[in-house]
């Protein structure tokens, strides 16, 4: 009887170990086969600011590449609100399956853990960065009609007795706001911020006359620019944009802010690795596109490819680097 029980107490773990391996096994097989048959229906692009943004012409860009290279159609969605966060924060609750993807800025990504007190999402932790697609400055700008011609001459406008002047950003915790902080503390000036909810409502603004001067994202001002609608004073990278060669940086106006934007894709944590990779590999042949590099260039960007490692070490960095320029601008959530 104890024979025939040591027999059976033998098959049946036996049979549960052939049973573990067999469920560790489909359990490994399950991501590849998901990134096998990845992807089979629309992915969604969410772009966390308002369309006519340099964000929104950059997803749209890399969308139709995308579209091609990973023979299935990408669809760019404005999700936009709170400088970007509240479409990051969806995209970070979406489903970690590779339909739903993000085009984050160093806004969403690095900027924004210092100056909300409760973000909805912590972006090392909820996103997993499938790469990085171009980075660059952005630009300060005026109305033609405006009298500085220069940083220089902006610093002494504001200086005069009486002085109450204004500048636009498009949003509470932009890089355009903290770039805006720091010429007032680098300068020793006091220009007033108003916050718009978007770089388009911005630029209308701007050109209409409502608004004097403004940080805004190059990508969008640029063909304003060129128009002669709006006039140049610095950018904000840490060299001159190709697109801009006789503007000078802050750095060469004298204002110690080098910091450049970027653009990068997001997924959401716990995306199957496979997935990731497959991503990844499409962005990258998407981003090797002569004509693709030629539209980023001539929007004032720069392409210049890093792993993504690199490009997660780039955000841990630049969040640090964020922080301090946060704390020293007093920059602030209006």
């Amino acid at each position: 009887m104890r024979q025939h029980m040591r027999r059976a107490l033998h098959g049946l773990a036996r049979l549960a170990r052939i049973s573990g391996a067999a469920l560790m096994a489909c359990a490994l097989a399950a991501p590849a086969a998901a990134a096998d048959s990845y992807p089979d229906k629309p992915v969604r692009l969410v772009v966390p600011f308002p369309a006519g943004g340099g964000t929104d012409v950059v997803a749209r860009m890399l969308a139709a590449r995308l579209t091609a290279t990973l023979k299935a159609t990408v669809v760019v969605e404005n999700v936009a609100g709170a400088t970007g966060t509240i479409g990051s924060a969806q995209v970070a609750r979406a489903a970690p399956d590779g339909y739903t993807l993000l085009l984050g800025i160093s806004g969403t990504h690095a900027i924004a853990p210092s100056i909300y007190p409760k973000l909805p999402y912590e972006p090392l932790r909820d996103f997993v960065a499938i790469g990085r697609i171009a980075y660059g400055g952005n630009v300060l700008v005026a109305n033609p009609a405006f009298p500085a011609r220069d940083v220089k001459g902006l610093v002494a406008l504001a200086k005069q007795p009486g002085a109450d002047l204004t500048y636009g950003s498009w949003g509470a915790g932009s890089g355009g706001h903290l770039a805006g902080e720091s010429l007032n503390v680098a300068a020793g000036i006091q220009l007033r911020h108003v916050p718009y909810k978007g770089v388009a409502p911005l630029l209308n603004d701007l050109m209409g006359g409502t608004l004097q001067i403004a940080m805004a994202d190059l990508t969008a001002a640029l063909p304003q620019i060129r128009a002669g609608k709006l006039r140049a004073l610095a950018v904000s990278g840490a060299e001159r944009s190709e697109a801009l060669p006789d503007v000078p940086t802050f750095a060469e106006s004298g204002i110690p802010f080098k910091l450049d934007s970027w653009f990068g894709l997001f997924a959401p944590a716990r995306t199957p690795a496979p997935v990731v990779e497959k991503l990844e590999q499409a962005m990258q042949q998407a981003m090797q596109d002569s004509a693709l590099q030629a539209q980023i260039a001539s929007f004032g960007m720069r392409y210049a490819p890093i792993s993504r490692a690199q490009f997660t070490t780039q955000i841990r960095e630049d969040t640090r680097t964020w922080a301090t320029l946060v704390k020293s601008s007093g920059a602030a959530l209006e």
